[in-house]
């Protein structure tokens, strides 16, 4: 783990000589992100991109770069927080930082950060609300609130302390809307009639598929088993399954993940009746990803030998190679002369740089194995050193063209399959327009605009929660089973609707003694059999009781109400006694309930507030 180095700001010297250490600092004492002779470059290629707010996503020119005077603040701030945190994504920073950027040259005429006041950081929020809206709105505030945190701590501001907090509040999805309120809800839900046809798709034999499909078909059918982000299922190692026998004595099967949002690793079980699915997708991507993982697992343990692979030419490493040999050493099966120069002309194993000599005898194993190492990931052997997953283990790893149906697999080099390269498959109508035919499209999928059919990474994980909901799982189990830290956030992936609680609560069917009696029963007549409850659902007072579901929410008012009776009219030593015998009741009917609730039962955190409330209520009648 690499030691976190801090800036140290200084107080006594001037806040442009700060500016300029934190420049240097960052620039070159921080490791990792980006090698110090890049500094320059105005794409950090896998991280950020310094253009400036509104010129959208069209090819980089350097007239869309950001303002001079700002750029190098930016790039100290985004590699000084990568040290402190390395995150995949810097695009909710860098929004915040764009918007900032056009609200200082607005206001100041100047591109210096330390000229910053609450002026400049307002400014930027109404920068941010015309390209932005909602939660997305929200975000860019809170980074700018830590941007100002950030300037004041580290002496980065000429005008001193600033004070400016965020006032745009991300807003919270309210649980079991009416389906008419429920904006996102179709958006959210995959369509039935796409997963229908994916599921099609993927049950289909193998041979029947061609690689791509397999892929395709495969990576979204275990985005079907478990609540999984498409990063985490191409970050998953080949050894992800897991089976252990539980408390129970049963087996159960999961998949070991690696949770983004500050998750961490975990195992996902699977359901009984995905386990099958899970399998036969995992067997595919081995199958798919088995060469890609034998060259990374050679070059681990040979990394100065040829790799030799079936159709490798078995020569001496030195012996120099005609051009057939080569087309051979770099496993292309091409057989006569003419093919072989044609091919080696249009082979370049340094990222394009240069391309092959076609005579022969211009190589030797060992001369290709040179260049070829040579242009291996900077990070090798790691394929994510985060989640501490190597090439040789990583389930998608592929070889560059391996799906392409005109080109040949470049069996030496790897390709690490992103979310673009997947969301191509399954979601782009442009691909289709720009005669690009989708997984749908390939198996004659279309809507009634005879369009291909779509479905979104994400719209699994949006189903997968709401069916949990509807299955009654514990807002704690859904979170963990999601790789979620915070369960408030379950909200935003349950589509419950108001509608269908209604069925489920009419569904129910509740004996006639569960339902609130018109007259209530005197407490030291109660026919509750206290030894064998089974749920702690339960309105008791010294006056009577009814029984209700955790499902049914507790009544607000009763204790308050019987609280003012009792200090109006004081209690006597019959009542006391009674009240100390209810009292008794209440913690037994409270225990129940703090299991249920510690089982995930829906509804049982209420009753287990209503509970406490009651006891806190009969024990202050007790002390008067």
């Amino acid at each position: 783990m690499n030691n976190i180095i801090l800036f140290k700001s200084k107080k006594h010297i001037l806040v442009e000589e700060n500016y300029n250490e934190f420049i240097k600092f960052c620039r070159y004492q921080l490791p990792g992100l980006t090698q110090t002779q890049d500094w320059e470059q105005y794409a950090w290629k896998g991280y950020v991109t310094f253009r400036k707010i509104g010129v959208g996503n069209k090819v980089f020119d350097s007239i869309d770069a950001m303002h001079e005077d700002y750029i190098n603040f930016v790039k100290a701030y985004i590699r000084y927080q990568h040290s402190l945190k390395p995150l995949k994504n810097y695009g909710v920073i860098m929004m915040a930082l764009r918007c900032l950027e056009q609200a200082l040259l607005q206001v100041q005429n100047t591109g210096l950060i330390y000229n910053v006041t609450a002026v400049v950081f307002d400014e930027a929020m109404q920068i941010g609300s015309k390209y932005f809206e909602g939660n997305v709105l929200a975000k860019c505030g809170i980074q700018l609130e830590k941007i100002s945190k950030f300037l004041c701590e580290h002496n980065l501001v000429k005008s001193g302390y600033i004070s400016w907090k965020n006032h745009v509040k991300q807003k919270v999805k309210n649980n079991y809307l009416p389906e008419i309120e429920d904006y996102h809800r179709s958006d959210k839900l995959p369509d039935e009639e796409a997963l229908l046809a994916i599921a099609d798709i993927f049950s289909q034999n193998d041979e029947l598929l061609s690689p791509r499909d397999k892929f395709t078909s495969s990576v979204f059918a275990l985005l079907l088993c478990c609540p999984s982000r498409i990063s985490e299922i191409l970050a998953l190692p080949a050894d992800c399954e897991i089976t252990q026998i539980d408390g129970k004595g049963i087996e159960r099967y999961g998949l070991r993940f690696y949770s983004v949002k500050g998750y961490g690793p975990n195992i996902k079980w699977i359901p009984r009746v995905m386990i099958p699915v899970a399998k036969k997708a995992i067997r595919r991507l081995l199958s798919l990803s088995q060469h890609a993982r034998a060259l990374a697992h050679w070059c681990e343990k040979y990394p100065d030998k040829f790799y030799r692979h079936e159709l490798c030419p078995t020569v001496d490493e030195k012996a120099k190679l005609t051009v057939v040999q080569v087309c051979h050493a770099l496993g292309y099966h091409l057989f006569d002369h003419k093919s072989c120069v044609l091919k080696i002309k249009r082979t370049s194993l340094d990222g394009g740089k240069s391309f092959l000599n076609h005579n022969d005898y211009n190589y030797s194993l060992s001369d290709l194995w040179e260049i070829i190492s040579s242009n291996f990931s900077r990070d090798f052997p790691w394929y994510d050193k985060e989640k501490s997953i190597k090439f040789s283990n990583a389930l998608c790893l592929l070889n560059t063209d391996q799906f392409s149906l005109s080109r040949m697999t470049s069996i030496f080099t790897f390709y690490k399959p992103t979310k673009s390269f997947f969301f191509s498959d399954i979601q782009s109508k442009k691909s289709y327009e720009m005669n690009y035919k989708n997984i749908f499209s390939r198996y004659g999928y279309y809507d009634d605009e005879g369009k291909p059919l779509l479905i979104r990474s994400h719209q699994p994980r949006h189903l997968l929660n709401t069916i949990a909901h509807y299955g009654e799982m514990s807002e704690l189990d859904i979170a963990k089973w999601s790789g979620r830290i915070n369960a408030n956030q379950n909200r935003v992936y349950n589509h419950v609707s108001e509608e269908d609680m209604l069925d489920k609560i009419k569904a129910i069917k509740l004996n006639r003694s569960n339902y609130c009696q018109r007259e209530s029963i005197p407490t030291n007549e109660l026919t509750i059999d206290f030894d064998n409850l089974n749920q702690g659902a339960i309105h008791l007072t010294e006056f009577g009781y009814c029984v209700h579901n955790y499902l049914i929410k507790p009544c607000a008012k009763i204790n308050q109400v019987i609280e003012c009776d009792n200090e109006t009219l004081g209690i006597n030593s019959v009542d006391r006694i009674r009240l100390q015998s209810v009292r008794e009741k209440v913690m037994q009917l409270k225990r129940i309930t703090q299991i249920a609730y510690e089982n995930g039962d829906y509804g049982a955190d209420k009753w287990l507030q209503h509970h406490e409330k009651n006891l806190e209520r009969i024990n202050k009648l007790l002390n008067n």
